[in-house]
């Protein structure tokens, strides 16, 4: 009783988040806040906290019950969430074997699929702890230098394009794109020096990959990200691979990551056909929705993504060999030669999935 009555105090100090937030269906009928703020309460109630994707699940809507809501929805979110978490540490099937080691680093989820022979990134070098742990060998030579910095000036005389990122980050934090051209070099486009380069990537443990080259018809969307699928799938206990909810994450212009935590816009994708869905959706402090691209104004409805069921058959294969994970949500890039995987996250948000494709209730009888 205690904690349900701090969830209803947190809830009215986060009203205009959780109640009087700005609706994502502006051409629909709405409920009143009084209507809404009730909603929430019976969510606290029935299942222990409220629903932080109130507004941009669409529950705002008057032809959205609660008793539509509770047929459909997997809610609240926070539940739900803690569902994925204790099934990608502790499968079922394998007991206390953490599944998502497999896709919590970056480096290991590389080099696995490279053994895979599966389409990911190249990895040109990895740091850790200080310590350059791998290199490819067409960029770095063993030389006997003192010191990581003087081994890490040679590495960045050789002309590159790529992206760096945390071996363990998550939600795009972190990410920068070096292009290094006749020993200029650029760290977001913007021209820097070897000595500030040298003290971003020795701050912690980096991966840096070259560059993916995506579909031109992706692209088109949003030229400086790299515009990528996510996908889930979830092994039954039959062990069946079940594909469900996609969306595809568009980048702003500007920008370097296509995260939605970083203003990008994340539209569903129809399983059937693998076309987008009318309506994209923004992070609340970005917007709310919005049927076209906001910079390049390409509108979303009916665009097919190229090389889509490729890449969800490349999915299903790859976790029946990553069998060990429960649920994953792979972020996949769109070449012109087809999918090439870049992450799979055993930590996914299903918040996103759920505004986007509808209610996903459906889906939770493989997570109890």
């Amino acid at each position: 009783m205690l904690n349900k009555l701090k969830r209803i105090i947190s809830l009215f100090k986060h009203r205009n988040l959780f109640i009087n937030a700005e609706t994502y269906y502006k051409d629909e009928v709405h409920k009143s806040r009084f209507t809404i703020l009730c909603d929430q309460i019976y969510f606290i109630c029935k299942y222990g906290n409220y629903e932080p994707y109130y507004f941009p699940f669409g529950f705002d809507r008057k032809s959205m019950s609660l008793d539509k809501i509770c047929k459909e929805y997997i809610v609240p979110y926070h539940v739900f969430q803690e569902k994925i978490d204790r099934l990608n540490t502790i499968n079922p099937k394998y007991g206390k074997h953490n599944g998502r080691v497999f896709t919590a680093d970056k480096f290991y989820f590389n080099i696995f699929l490279e053994k895979l022979n599966i389409p990911t990134p190249k990895i040109l070098l990895y740091i850790k702890e200080g310590e350059i742990l791998f290199a490819d060998e067409k960029y770095l030579k063993v030389y006997d230098y003192n010191n990581i910095e003087d081994e890490l000036k040679h590495f960045f005389t050789n002309d590159m394009d790529v992206f760096v990122k945390p071996s363990d980050g998550q939600f795009g934090n972190g990410i920068f794109s070096l292009r290094i051209e006749n020993n200029k070099i650029y760290v977001n486009n913007k021209l820097t020096d070897i000595i500030y380069l040298i003290n971003l990537i020795t701050k912690g443990d980096h991966l840096i990959q070259k560059r993916v080259v995506q579909h031109p018809l992706m692209a088109a969307f949003c030229s400086t990200t790299l515009n990528s699928v996510r996908l889930q799938t979830v092994v039954s206990k039959s062990g069946e691979i079940i594909p469900f909810g996609a969306g595809l994450r568009i980048g702003r212009e500007g920008s370097s990551v296509d995260n939605w935590a970083k203003g990008g816009v994340f539209v569903g994708i129809d399983m059937e056909n693998g076309k987008l869905r009318k309506k994209g959706f923004l992070k609340p402090m970005f917007g709310t929705s919005c049927t076209e691209h906001p910079d390049t104004h390409i509108p979303f409805e009916n665009f097919e993504v190229p090389h889509f069921k490729e890449a969800v058959k490349l999915a299903m294969k790859l976790h029946k060999i990553m069998y060990r994970c429960h649920s994953v949500g792979w972020d996949i890039a769109i070449t012109k030669d087809g999918p090439v995987f870049i992450e799979g996250n055993g930590l996914w948000q299903s918040s996103l999935i759920q505004a986007a494709n509808g209610g996903m209730k459906h889906i939770e009888q493989y997570f109890n």
